[in-house]
């Protein structure tokens, strides 16, 4: 299971360092717990979007959106995820509580591609007839979104599709 609350992961053995944006990286490699790293942002409104590796039985990629004020948990839904203004990308998240994630090995990636290259990313989703969103910079590369990727020994790059198939 994805922790989407991070706020006791980052406390606690984490390592920050600021990137361009406003985006920031932190991870948590203490021994006696589960490994994490996270690549974050934060609008004006206290949302967060981020790309995050847990190592808890398996490594896990995943992009999450954490609005405020936080969710109560739901079924999956429909998701628009904005690129400067003009491309949209649409998928169905899922909404354990607090927020929304997508953990599907090749959206994250194209997501994470999209978002480092992006000046501008907004992202938005129907909660019972309330338009809820979030408008985020761009971090200007994927240099964070690799040193996700690497916490979880995956590689920054799109999927085989053909991994894990009987020869």
């Amino acid at each position: 299971m994805i922790t989407i609350l991070l706020l006791g992961l980052l406390q606690a053995g984490a390592a920050a360092a600021p990137a361009s944006g406003g985006w920031s990286y932190a991870e948590r490699t203490d021994p006696n717990g589960p490994r994490m790293a996270v690549a974050r942002v934060k609008d004006e409104n206290g949302a967060v979007l981020l790309v995050k590796c847990d190592v808890v039985t398996r490594p896990i990629v995943s992009v999450q959106f954490l609005p405020q004020p936080r969710l109560a948990a739901g079924a999956p839904r429909r998701v628009q995820l904005t690129l400067d203004n003009a491309r949209a990308e649409f998928d169905t998240w899922n909404f354990p509580g607090a927020g929304a994630y997508v953990d599907d090995p090749a959206n994250v990636y194209i997501y994470a591609s999209e978002i480092a290259a992006a000046k501008k990313v907004s992202i938005g989703f129907d909660d019972d007839g309330k338009t809820v969103g979030g408008e985020f910079n761009g971090p200007g590369d994927d240099s964070l979104f690799r040193k996700v990727f690497a916490m979880c020994e995956r590689p920054y790059a799109m999927p085989d599709p053909r991994a894990g198939l009987r020869k």
